[in-house]
């Protein structure tokens, strides 16, 4: 419980951070990031009867990937339970796999959930350097090291994640 708590936090802080580093609202950065995790702490059980009362339809990597569903869920209750706008649901909807669209909250939480300070990992402090100098190229980053350790590990990859990382680098290039 400590580690969530932690976390959380990490994540409020990075992403009040990158927002003030990039020019997105720094309340709804906080807000998304307060609120990324709030049902990561429900078993699967419960995580598909909050699909069934929110009509949350699971694609066949979302039912093998336990681990998504927290997402889909937390944007949800989000909205619902503590009254968070669309913007601060869509990050948190996309803060595990991104999305084809990212909008800048959408980028801020998705990295600030990575590089958050209790992390620790592997091309972190490269991460870090990144989110630096370059938001598109440091979740670029993020989403080629999750689709290389998702599959060095044998797991499905979302195709939402790898839309997420084709559309940025298309948009990179443009």
């Amino acid at each position: 419980m400590r580690e969530r708590y932690d976390h959380v936090l990490g994540c409020e802080q990075e992403s009040a951070r990158l927002a003030l580093r990039y020019g997105a609202d720094e309340r709804l950065a906080r807000e998304a990031a307060l609120l990324h995790d709030v049902t990561k702490p429900l078993n699967f059980d419960e995580q598909l009867k909050l699909c069934q009362k929110y009509g949350i339809i699971l694609d066949t990597v979302e039912k093998n990937e336990r681990k998504l569903l927290h997402a889909l869920t937390g944007a949800c209750v989000a909205g619902k339970v503590y009254d968070a706008c669309a913007e601060v649901c869509r990050a948190i909807r996309s803060h595990t796999t991104g999305d084809a669209d990212m909008a800048l909250l959408d980028k801020i939480l998705y990295l600030a959930d990575y590089i958050e300070p209790t992390r620790n990992f592997p091309g972190l402090s490269e991460l870090r350097e990144e989110a630096e100098r370059d938001l598109d190229g440091a979740v670029i980053m993020g989403l080629t090291m999750s689709v290389r350790e998702l599959a060095e590990s044998g797991r499905l990859v979302h195709p939402r994640t790898i839309d997420a990382r084709n559309s940025l680098i298309l948009r990179k290039e443009t």
